[in-house]
């Protein structure tokens, strides 16, 4: 049974980072704003992502277990079926948008519907695999991406001009609004932690509250790097890792192109697992289920890359949102005030 399997709380950390630097890593520009106003609104969303992480954060740490069994004893599954197809959907968009890198950048490579189908099949196999496996995995990918960071930050000839880190000037209100709202609604961490959090084996504290350090410090780095490194030619290329590998060069290594999409299909090949491996949480044959979530995912993925929907559009941007509050705040916010109860009362 999966319940029985339990990850540390460093394991749950880097799963949580990965799938958040997922995003960066497929997010699209397409305009350049204000680095200075961008690294603004990702202090402030960290800022409230630490308060909206308290509910859930307390619950692990005071002893809880299941939030959606704490709420719903006779029917944990019709609440576990919320995330599950909250997180179908969000494994169907983050193929469609890797989709949609590889046909901007790899034009020649496999196509785009293609690689949707095999992309959700391995991450099916890696969900099948457990959580254990996962968290396993998601250190050997973690250490991959920050070799990856560190070794294109190191070599980078773009020219480091600090003027481009400019002051805040007056059209920049609009510009740190869109990205603060932008990172709240990729938030989906905290809906991740509520359902993982059942196989933590201790350290919630540790595994929220270290994710958000992290990233907070990886992508600062990355926003300030892509800032004084390339400013306005991010919206050339249009990805900001990516781009920024276009400045790398070794006396062995001439682009970094190949190395970044080996290190993005694995991770992605990863995160969409751990979306599958949450979906499948209500079945009792969850490696049928999981096989079920993936097909879901991948018709969807392959559906929203056609007809151009995406995941940044407002009615995404505010599902999204919608979903980080209900599953990842109200719900364990419920969970923890029965559990206060519950203990008031056996007082």
């Amino acid at each position: 049974m999966q319940s029985e399997n339990k990850i540390s709380a460093g394991q749950l950390m880097l799963m949580l980072f990965l799938a958040r630097i997922m995003h960066t890593m497929i997010f699209r520009v397409q305009n350049s704003a204000s680095g200075t106003a961008v690294m603004l609104g990702l202090l402030c969303s960290t800022a409230v992502e630490a308060l909206l992480a308290i509910p859930a954060v307390w619950y692990f740490s005071a002893g809880g277990s299941d939030p959606a069994r704490e709420i719903s004893k006779k029917y944990p599954a019709a609440v576990r079926v919320l995330y599950s197809v909250y997180f179908a959907v969000i494994a169907g968009g983050t193929v469609a948008l890797f989709a949609e890198f590889l046909s901007s950048e790899f034009s020649n490579a496999t196509p785009p519907v293609t690689a949707i189908v095999l992309l959700t099949a391995a991450a099916a196999y890696c969900a099948c695999l457990g959580i254990e496996g996962l968290g396993r995995a998601a250190t050997v990918i973690f250490w991959m991406f920050v070799l990856l960071f560190a070794i294109m930050a190191a070599v980078n000839e773009g020219g480091f001009d600090w003027l481009n880190l400019r002051p805040l000037e007056p059209g920049d209100g609009k510009n740190f609004l869109d990205y603060f709202i932008e990172s709240l609604s990729s938030s989906w961490w905290l809906p991740m932690f509520c359902v993982l959090g059942t196989h933590l084996r201790k350290g919630a504290v540790k595994a929220a509250y270290g994710y958000l350090v992290l990233k907070f410090f990886i992508i600062e780095t990355l926003l300030l790097l892509v800032t004084i490194v390339l400013w306005r030619y991010v919206d050339v290329i249009g990805y900001p890792i990516f781009a920024l590998g276009a400045y790398a060069k070794t006396d062995f290594i001439e682009r970094f192109d190949a190395i970044n999409m080996l290190v993005w299909a694995v991770n992605c090949t990863l995160v969409v697992g751990v979306y599958l491996f949450i979906c499948s949480k209500p079945a009792k044959k969850t490696k049928t289920a999981t096989v079920a979530f993936a097909a879901a995912a991948a018709v969807f993925g392959i559906y929203e890359y056609k007809s151009g929907l995406r995941f940044d559009q407002p009615w995404f941007l505010w599902f999204k949102l919608a979903g980080v509050v209900l599953l990842g705040v109200l719900i364990p916010t419920a969970a923890a005030v029965r559990l206060l109860i519950k203990r008031s009362l056996d007082k």
